[in-house]
């Protein structure tokens, strides 16, 4: 049995779990300001979190105007979410064209970081280690801080634990990731063979004050990462109060109880052992260390010699261990008919705008219960991540084909006007109503050149004053006036000069008035035509543009249908990864049960094959049943 946990890389969980978009949205905009309407409406969708609406715009804006001054970024931006939707490829590809002379050298050294990541994420660590040495000058503040991160766990994985401990104990980065920096340099040291320097480091973070809960399940972690290491020493005097540090409570309560018991056990102080272990068999049996603990309690019963107790206890594990063998047979079942991925899906917003989504919550089903230490599993992330983005994108492309079958009802529903109104608009237009008014129009523009012309003051009167004009006249007219009274003749002759005085008077006005209505009336008549010409036109080239729109309805129909049928293959082939692994982690917590259950056995075989060579057991505090 391995004592010392296998290092769970905690920085890279860190890292995964920032707001990956918001960071790379700003180091991506280096100045703060947006110089393309299309590059900002990508960034509007980002800092959305509506990453998969802003990956289309951008794909969009790309491939239309190339993005102007925001080219270099738009690609790394490009490149980031390729890298974060898993499509490694693409975004390998996409800085590959970046790390190029003519592009400036910070976006050179962010996108070797970003391919040192890509390559990184692929397993590819030799690789990953040869683009971060390519990195030249500085980086922005996140990326310098996570570099020494990446290139330490890629060291980590190749077994370089020197390197790697190199380069986390020189780190400086953000505060409240020095503790998680701590932790990964005091494995490396452990590991290095440094024990003793290690040990310090993660005794400091054991002791150390922790005000969040990850910080609490750090030092946790820390305690009992050094707790074992004490135990893998043969030292049960120091391993018990390190261990005794751990939360009750809590993710490794369970690793640290049944390491307690160890201890006690290793000074031979059975008594003291069965405390911890009796505490830890109470719990729930899908845990390693409580599967374990049914063990380690009949074996602390015989070490005490009361080998009737130690008997109850082998056949009480036997008991459990074939309970849950049985629940496992059956969750196993479950998860090859096929009902272990939509119940994992069950309580999933099913969009696909997140690029950093990831299962948080199992539902509470038989076959999904043994699934929770799967979902600490990388590999097992990724493939839901997949299989969920790839069950998105088919209800996606699904919500488009119903689409296309709106357009094309919008494409119908046009003809028929089309058909239903052309020719009402074709006889309006050929009844001649719009030659009529452009004549009417040049006549009233003569007859306003010619006032004008003449100063026929007369000529701009209103209906009113025309009639007075009229009546005036008519009154001269009548054979009485020339022998009217004085009087009746001076009253006719200051009407008649108080009316022309007011009309030359008002002239300029009234023709200038007269003459903006005629602009106004020709800007009507030249959009008039305008209009007329455009329905003209409408007329004969609808029917072409309604075709257009029908041809490509009908291009993109097969198109979705392809794409539909290779997602939903992809789907169903990372379907099938998923249940292979769940499947092959409920074989392996079987294999373990069932190795337990195989050592109960012996054990107890032992205890009674003891038995059995005597008529009783003389030095036993109680008989066998």
């Amino acid at each position: 049995m391995s004592l010392l946990p296998r290092p769970a890389l905690l920085l890279s969980g860190l890292l995964c779990g920032l707001n990956a978009g918001v960071t790379l949205a700003d180091e991506v905009l280096r100045t703060g300001e947006v110089r393309d309407l299309a590059f900002g409406e990508v960034l509007f969708h980002f800092y959305q979190d509506d990453h998969f609406t802003a990956l289309n715009k951008l794909l969009v804006a790309r491939s239309r105007s190339g993005l102007g001054p925001h080219r270099e970024e738009a690609e790394l931006l490009l490149g980031g979410l390729y890298l974060h939707y898993g499509q490694h490829d693409a975004a390998e590809r996409i800085f590959g064209e970046l790390l190029t002379a003519s592009v400036a050298p910070g976006v050179r050294n962010r996108a070797w970081f970003y391919l040192g990541k890509v390559r990184y994420q692929r397993g590819l660590f030799e690789q990953a280690l040869a683009a971060f040495d390519r990195i030249e000058g500085r980086l922005p503040r996140a990326l310098a801080a996570e570099l020494p991160m990446l290139a330490a766990q890629s060291h980590m994985a190749l077994g370089r634990f020197d390197e790697a401990a190199a380069l986390l104990d020189r780190w400086r980065g953000p505060a409240d990731w020095v503790p998680f920096a701590r932790y990964n340099l005091g494995v490396a040291l452990v590991r290095l063979g440094e024990a003793d320097a290690g040990m310090r480091v993660l005794d400091r973070i054991g002791r150390a004050n922790a005000g969040s809960a990850e910080l609490r399940g750090l030092r946790d972690q820390a305690n009992l990462a050094l707790g074992y290491v004490f135990l893998q020493q043969q030292d049960a005097v120091n391993a018990t109060p390190v261990l005794e540090r751990i939360r009750l409570e809590g993710p490794f309560s369970n690793k640290a109880l049944l390491g307690v018991g160890w201890a006690e056990a290793a000074r031979e102080d059975y008594s003291s052992a069965l405390t911890p272990w009796l505490a830890l068999r109470e719990r729930d049996l899908l845990d390693s260390a409580v599967q374990e603990a049914l063990l380690a309690v009949p074996y602390a019963l015989g070490r005490m010699a009361a080998h009737a107790a130690a008997a109850r206890e082998y056949q009480a594990a036997l008991a459990a261990y074939d309970d849950e063998i049985a629940r496992l047979d059956r969750a196993i079942a479950q998860a090859e008919a096929g009902t272990l991925v939509p119940a994992l899906l069950e309580l999933d917003d099913p969009g696909i705008t997140h690029w950093y989504w990831e299962l948080g919550q199992v539902p509470d089903a038989p076959e999904t219960r043994y699934l929770y230490h799967l979902m600490a599993d990388h590999a097992f992330q990724e493939s839901l991540r997949n299989y969920r983005d790839l069950q998105a994108l088919e209800a996606h492309l699904a919500g488009w084909r119903a689409k296309l079958a709106t357009y094309d009802d919008m494409v119908e529903t046009r003809r028929t006007a089309w058909r239903e109104r052309m020719p009402q608009a074709e006889a309006r237009l050929g009844d001649g109503t719009l030659a009529g008014l452009e004549r009417r129009r040049d006549a009233l523009a003569l007859r306003l050149d010619e006032i004008a012309r003449e100063r026929d003051i007369a000529g701009l009167a209103t209906a009113g004053e025309r009639e007075y004009v009229e009546w005036l006249e008519d009154i001269a007219q009548q054979p009485a006036f020339a022998h009217a009274p004085d009087e009746t003749l001076t009253r006719h002759r200051v009407l008649s000069g108080t009316l022309s005085w007011t009309l030359d008077k008002e002239f300029a006005y009234r023709l200038w008035q007269h003459q903006r209505a005629l602009a106004a009336l020709d800007h009507a008549l030249d959009e008039a035509r305008a209009r007329s010409a455009d329905v003209a036109l409408a007329g004969a080239t609808r029917p072409d543009e309604l075709a257009v729109l029908a041809a490509r309805i009908d291009v993109l129909r097969p198109r979705l249908d392809g794409q539909s049928q290779q997602v939903a293959a992809l789907r169903a082939r990372h379907g099938e990864q998923l249940v292979a692994l769940a499947v092959q982690g409920l074989l392996d917590q079987r294999e373990r049960l069932a190795s337990y259950r195989l050592e109960a056995q012996f054990a107890l075989a032992t205890i009674y094959d003891r038995a059995s060579g005597t008529a009783r057991v003389s030095d036993a505090p109680e008989a066998l049943p």
